[in-house]
């Protein structure tokens, strides 16, 4: 997992003593057994790639703790603790220094694995209990998907499939067997001697081959274009979690128009330190540039024109 957002020593220094922070949490090597929890909240509910920060050996005041503690056995308890997590939760450990005393700050990005539990999943091989895999656990999370629980029942046989472009339909060969299917995306195998094809859940349709008693899948479109799929998943992110509405009705006010100057209210219900403050965010990640006109006397908002087309399908959506 890639983290969105570098912290220095002296942001997660700053960051420790900021108590508005909804993405901090402080706990003393005595909280030993809140830590666990605490990490996969952060995992859970963090924007996917914004970091959140558990500080250990931190009193609730913001002051590291003393007697100073071993922070090299405090950070290999840490990662006992996060071995019972599962899907298991990244993070970076950095030591942190202050006043000559010394702290440890787990770095754990949002998740884009979540759900993450604090406790493993049991199943069952023949007449044993055993630990899941994280097959077997993502399996268990997409079945409640009723979508993937119907695919689920026929992994491993013989499905109907055709493909979809246009107003054709192409059929696949009757030997196709559904391989795997998550929360995400289904696998089909046509041959053996070939390597399986995955394709989006959004992009299948679910049906039934009443003459060969099979599972009938319809895929749309699988060729569409990878980018603009990365690209809308991009906007979703930092419009739906970084972006309050306000920013929001502000983004689709500028869509609208195209260009707005810089410094004046665009939405009339909206206060301009709102907007501004929105429009940092948009700016900072691209989705808007700031021009000048050519006698440089203007400053304008512009919707970025590579994310014109995402933008356009990802904000109804977000404000529906």
């Amino acid at each position: 997992m890639q983290i969105t957002v570098e912290l220095s020593e002296s942001d997660l220094v700053s960051r420790m003593r900021n108590f508005e922070h909804h993405l901090v949490e402080r706990k003393t090597v005595k909280d030993e057994n809140k830590w666990k929890r605490a990490a996969v909240s952060f995992a859970n509910s963090a924007p996917v790639g914004v970091p959140a920060v558990l500080y250990l050996g931190v009193l609730d005041s913001g002051e590291i703790e003393t007697p100073q503690h071993d922070l090299e056995e405090v950070g290999k308890k840490f990662n006992r603790h996060m071995e019972k997590v599962y899907p298991r939760i990244s993070y970076v450990p950095k030591v942190i220094n202050d006043n000559g005393r010394q702290a440890l700050a787990v770095i754990i990005p949002g998740s884009e694995l979540r759900p993450h539990f604090a406790g493993l999943a049991y199943v069952r091989k023949g007449p044993e209990s055993m630990d899941a895999s994280e097959d077997q656990f993502s399996e268990l999370i997409a079945q409640r998907n009723s979508k993937t629980a119907v695919l689920l029942q026929s992994k491993g046989k013989s499905v109907t499939v055709f493909i979809r472009t246009g107003d054709s339909e192409i059929p696949w060969p009757t030997s196709t067997v559904l391989v795997a299917c998550n929360q995400f995306y289904v696998t089909l195998k046509k041959f053996d001697h070939e390597p399986p094809h995955s394709f989006p859940l959004s992009r299948v349709e679910i049906s039934f081959d009443n003459l060969r008693n099979t599972l009938q899948l319809e895929i749309s479109d699988p060729n569409r274009n990878a980018w603009n799929v990365q690209l809308e998943r991009q906007v979703h992110q930092i419009v739906g979690f970084e972006m309050t509405h306000e920013g929001q009705i502000v983004l689709k006010y500028l869509l609208t128009v195209g260009k707005a100057e810089f410094g004046r209210r665009l939405v009339q219900e909206i206060s301009l330190e709102s907007q501004n403050k929105q429009m940092e965010i948009a700016v900072k990640r691209g989705l808007i540039l700031c021009e000048q006109d050519s006698k440089r006397l203007h400053n304008f908002y512009v919707v970025n024109p590579e994310y014109v087309s995402a933008l356009k399908k990802v904000l109804p959506e977000i404000l529906k």
